[in-house]
């Protein structure tokens, strides 16, 4: 995590500690009751609104409201973590495709490579002997027939 991301995280931190403590001090002052009037439909199912009292603890009522803006905070809070680790993993993603698309296509690659290198190699010639080097050509110096004079190492001829 960056420096910016760690100074967000730690100021946001404390903003949210201390809205809750202001939260329990203000709900621990307030113990009234309050009326709430709503707007309801009718149990008949017809189209006007009835309207209901009701009476509430204000302490309760607050608490509600403050649970939706720390719910709030809290997602705001997290927001530019969640969006960095999304970019992130797109990335990555990415990164992943390009890599199996380049394995996929290493064959066709591969064959042009090696018909390549035949040619410089001049390996496009299948047809020479398999056994080539010096063990096959001294084999065909010191090859000796049948009624010929046997030669040696230092003799021209």
């Amino acid at each position: 995590m960056s420096l910016l991301g760690k100074v967000y995280l730690l100021v946001s931190l404390i903003l949210l500690a201390l809205g809750l403590v202001w939260t329990i001090v203000t709900l621990g002052a307030n113990t009234g009751w309050v009326e709430v009037v709503l707007y309801l439909p009718a149990a008949d199912l017809s189209p006007s609104l009835v309207r209901r009292r009701f009476e509430v603890h204000s302490a309760a009522l607050m608490a509600g409201w403050v649970v939706t803006a720390a719910l709030l905070a809290v997602a705001a809070i997290r927001a530019p973590f969640r969006i960095r680790a999304a970019a992130i993993a797109q990335r990555r993603t990415r990164e992943l495709e390009r890599e199996v698309l380049e394995l996929r296509t290493l064959p066709l690659r591969q064959e042009d490579e090696d018909e390549l290198l035949a040619r410089e190699a001049h390996l496009s010639d299948t047809r020479r002997p398999v056994m080539l080097g010096a063990s096959a050509q001294s084999m065909a110096a010191t090859r000796v027939w049948p009624g010929s004079p046997t030669r040696r190492e230092g003799d021209v001829g």
